[in-house]
């Protein structure tokens, strides 16, 4: 019985550190996914300001002079993000995709208007923001209609950021449970060897000398566990993309493993021995006759 208890509550704990680590691997490549994802849409996310068909050459070079000259404008490679397409363009791309040809129904009148496409600064990009430049843009009178992501940026944006918090708030409380585990266990473990420990201490043992194996173990514990995580972590991520095959190359790249099993084993490792270390010194200042 004495044998077979501390082994049990050894792996107790390295089933709740691979649980851990499997939390933490799921949510970490959430994370990849969800910046990787994010930063292609918003590469995409622009404002299309659709003008009127008033305007004149000379108008509609002023108005694009004007919208270069926006602090909100992007620049990609020293030159800003500001594309215009005529109407005529519009027309052929819109004939392309849906093989209609508008003059079927309204004859030689062009129903499209010419566009300019702004892509916008990194810093920019929320909700608050678009509906202030898109304000400023329907303000002016040669605009004859503006679109944005809108819905985008109200909810996706939105579900992305509330995923996370319970992702931390699911790690913050599992690595709580899990060091309740590994204080109870040393406590335990200093309580039956009392008599072993003070009789070290008043030989003239330092408290790193006895604090030594038991780190040792939790550094084992950790590794153990953030490993198996790591191992299970994978395996789910393996069984997701032979349904999604788009997903393989993000989930399995070199680097991103690598990252992977540094965030598991890790952080599993060292919060182990941390938090080893935390309960051992507390422990090792109380009196062994009042651990009780």
């Amino acid at each position: 019985y004495s044998k077979s208890r501390p082994q049990s509550t050894q792996l107790t704990l390295v089933v709740s550190m691979a649980s851990l680590a499997f939390i933490i691997a799921l949510f970490f490549q959430l994370f990849v996914s969800v910046k990787s994802w994010g930063n292609e849409i918003k590469s995409q996310m622009k404002i299309y300001v659709y003008l009127s068909d008033s305007l004149q050459t000379a108008e509609l070079a002023s108005t694009i002079t004007y919208f270069k000259s926006r602090p909100y404008l992007g620049v990609m490679e020293l030159k800003p993000e500001l594309e215009f397409k005529s109407k005529a363009a519009i027309a052929s791309e819109f004939l392309t995709s849906s093989q209609e040809d508008y003059k079927s129904l309204l004859g030689e009148e062009n129903p499209f208007k010419n566009c300019l496409i702004l892509g916008i600064k990194e810093e920019f990009k929320n909700e608050a923001s678009f509906k202030k430049i898109v304000s400023e843009i329907q303000a002016r009178p040669e605009v004859y209609e503006v679109t944005y992501p809108n819905t985008f940026l109200g909810s996706l944006l939105g579900k992305i950021q509330a995923v996370g918090y319970v992702g931390i708030t699911l790690i913050v409380l599992l690595a709580l449970f899990i060091y309740i585990q590994l204080a109870n266990n040393i406590r335990l473990h200093i309580h039956g060897n009392r008599v072993l420990i003070k009789s070290m201490q008043l030989l003239g043992s330092t408290n790193g000398f006895i604090q030594k194996p038991y780190l040792l173990d939790a550094l084992l514990v950790g590794f153990v566990g953030g490993f198996i995580g790591y191992i299970l972590a994978n395996g789910a991520f393996y069984y997701f993309s032979t349904s999604i095959p788009e997903i393989t190359a993000l989930f399995f790249k070199l680097q991103n493993q690598f990252q992977l099993v540094l965030v598991c084993v890790g952080f599993c490792t060292l919060f182990s021995v941390l938090a080893s270390y935390v309960s051992i010194t507390k422990y090792l200042k109380i009196q062994h006759t009042n651990l009780f």
